[in-house]
Formats: structure tokens, C-alpha cells, sequence
């Protein structure tokens, strides 16, 4: 097990959490796509004849599953960790703006403002950006910061 010695939050995010919700997404955005669609702002509306548009989010969702549920758990180096983390920020960075776009900084970041199917939309967007800027920033990492595994 070469990453035992992350800290056990970035492991079970990393490892476990994102990829059953990224796998759940893909699910819904190719099987359901309406109903994934109840979870974004009530300013966007579904459309069925933009059904590649969810397709290929989806496949996205998939290479993201991939990446963490996978790949992260071969990687014997922490350096390498970093560098796909930080690949995996630039796609949050992404989703954040649009998502910002959409809905504006207090609908973004203040949680008295996320009700219901939005709210989860908001933490699912909001929570892996910061997760991942945290794990970059060495937060809990200890000796871990400069790149030394355990053995």
C-alpha cells in the first residue's frame, strides 16, 4: 500500500469517496440525465437533445474514478500524487467557475443559501477544490510535505 502514509481524510476522499460520487454521476448523466439535472441551478434547463453534452461529462466523471479509485492506489510516490491532485484541481477549477458563472459568488459560498438538490451540487463542486488545494498545501501532511515515503 504506497499511499498509507497520506493522512486518512485524503485517502478516503481520494481513494473511496470521489470516486463512488464521480462513478454515481456518470450513472445519472447517462442514465437519468434529467434527474442529474434537478441537482444544477434553477436558471439552467434540461434539454434531451443535449444528451452527448451529458455523455460526455459522464466519460469524464469515469477517467475521474479512474484516476483516483485507481490509479492513485498504484503511484508509490508522493510527488506523483501531487501532480495528478493537481491535475484533478484544474478540473475543479473549472467546475467552480462555471458554476460561479451560474449562480455568483454568494451563491457559491454562502451555505445559508444552498437548499436542497443545489446544496449538494454546491459541496460536490466547493469541497474537492478545497480538499485538493489543502493536500497541495501540505495541510496535515507532517513529514510528509517534502515528498519522503515511509517505508
Amino acid at each position: 500500500m504506497p499511499y498509507r502514509n497520506i493522512p486518512l481524510f485524503y485517502r478516503l476522499w481520494h481513494l473511496y469517496l470521489e470516486p463512488l460520487f464521480a462513478i454515481s454521476g456518470a450513472y445519472y448523466l447517462h442514465f437519468a440525465p434529467a434527474l442529474y439535472h434537478n441537482f444544477m441551478p434553477r436558471s439552467t434547463n434540461y434539454n434531451a437533445s443535449s444528451q452527448i453534452v451529458y455523455d460526455q461529462l459522464a466519460s469524464s466523471y469515469l477517467f475521474f474514478a479512474f484516476v483516483e479509485g485507481v490509479l492513485l492506489r498504484v503511484v508509490d510516490n508522493l510527488r506523483m500524487w501531487r501532480w495528478i491532485v493537481a491535475a484533478l484541481l484544474l478540473c475543479d477549477v473549472g467546475h467552480c467557475y462555471a458554476a460561479w458563472c451560474e449562480i455568483g459568488t454568494d451563491g457559491l459560498l454562502d451555505l445559508s443559501l444552498w437548499t436542497g438538490e443545489v446544496g449538494v451540487a454546491n459541496l460536490l463542486t466547493v469541497l474537492p477544490l478545497f480538499t485538493r488545494l489543502a493536500f497541495l498545501m501540505g495541510v496535515g501532511m507532517g513529514g510528509e510535505r517534502e515528498g519522503k515515503w515511509t517505508r
